[in-house]
Formats: structure tokens, C-alpha cells, sequence
């Protein structure tokens, strides 16, 4: 099992990065997902796949407070994201 994080910053691949995520939680991965300064706007199919990433046990983080109060993602500052990378095999960013 390897410890993967997929950071995104672009809203744009939001959506891209959380079905990465996906992915390599089915091939047995650690995950996080994180997300980078900009508020999630989650339509349906965005909304069930980060219920399926809770359910697999992946975690999210956001550094943005709307994330967070609205989205259930963890909160982390840009300085924790760095201590929790420096602690991934592999990290793919968006």
C-alpha cells in the first residue's frame, strides 16, 4: 500500500482529482485529497463521489474555510498540507 495525496488548485480539475483519488483508493491506496484555496460547487455526481471517498476511508483536506463549514473537508493550512506531503510515496498534482 503506498500513500498517495492528489492536491488540486484548479478549480476546473476539482472533479478530475477527486475521481483520481477514487481510483487509487480501488487499487488499495492511502489517499488524500486536497484542495487548494477555492471553494468546491459540487453538483450531484461530485457530491456521491465524496461520499464514496468517506466511505472508502480516503480523507480531504482544504485550506479553504468554505470547505470546510459546508463540505466536510478537514482543515489544514498550507504548512500542515506541506508536513502531510513530505510523508506521501506519491504525489499528483492538478
Amino acid at each position: 500500500m503506498k500513500k498517495v495525496a492528489v492536491v488540486v488548485r484548479q478549480p476546473q480539475r476539482q472533479y478530475e482529482a477527486l475521481r483520481t483519488s477514487l481510483g487509487c483508493l480501488l487499487e488499495d491506496h492511502e489517499v488524500s485529497y486536497l484542495v487548494l484555496d477555492e471553494e468546491i460547487h459540487p453538483d450531484e455526481a461530485f457530491s456521491d463521489n465524496l461520499g464514496f471517498l468517506d466511505e472508502m476511508e480516503g480523507r480531504r483536506y482544504s485550506n479553504q474555510p468554505a470547505n470546510v463549514e459546508k463540505h466536510g473537508f478537514t482543515s489544514l493550512s498550507l504548512a500542515e498540507m506541506g508536513e502531510l506531503l513530505r510523508g506521501q510515496d506519491i504525489i499528483i498534482p492538478f
